[in-house]
């Protein structure tokens, strides 16, 4: 934007340019102090206050909440790895179900581990149901 028009064929041949050019930041450095006596000379060289050089202020991205999808896994080994055993933790696989749907339904979470989760819950509730399917006739020995 400060620097000026070549001069034209007529101002060629008069040898002298119709148009002043600016002073360079770089002549304005060297001049120093001859070029502006009331300026500093560690004083900012003037600036436009806008244009490309000016960045935008963005606010600093939130920080994701904590996974829920790695506890929920967790949560459905424990009770699958249970449910092979004995079927009194059901209540647990209800709990890892209700955490992989919970993580299915979070943005950030792994669809992937949400999945498996899931899946693993349903497997362990199904397996501790029929554990307590097999064992409730067997307690009524009247």
């Amino acid at each position: 934007m400060s620097e000026s028009l070549p001069p034209t064929r007529r101002a060629r041949k008069a040898g002298e340019s119709p148009f002043v050019a600016a002073p360079s930041a770089a002549e304005q450095i060297a001049a120093g102090d001859a070029f502006d006596d009331q300026r500093l000379p560690t004083a900012q060289l003037e600036r436009a206050a806008f244009g490309e050089h000016v960045l935008p202020w963005s606010p600093p991205r939130p920080v994701a909440p904590p996974s829920v999808a790695p506890w929920a896994l967790a949560a459905a080994i424990a009770a699958l790895i249970a449910s092979l055993f004995v079927g009194v933790l059901l209540p647990l696989g209800v709990i890892a179900i209700v955490m992989s749907i919970i993580s299915l339904r979070r943005a950030h979470d792994s669809r992937r581990v949400a999945i498996w989760a899931l899946a693993l819950a349903v497997v362990s509730v199904l397996f501790s149901i029929g554990w307590l399917l097999w064992a409730l006739p067997q307690l009524s020995t009247f």
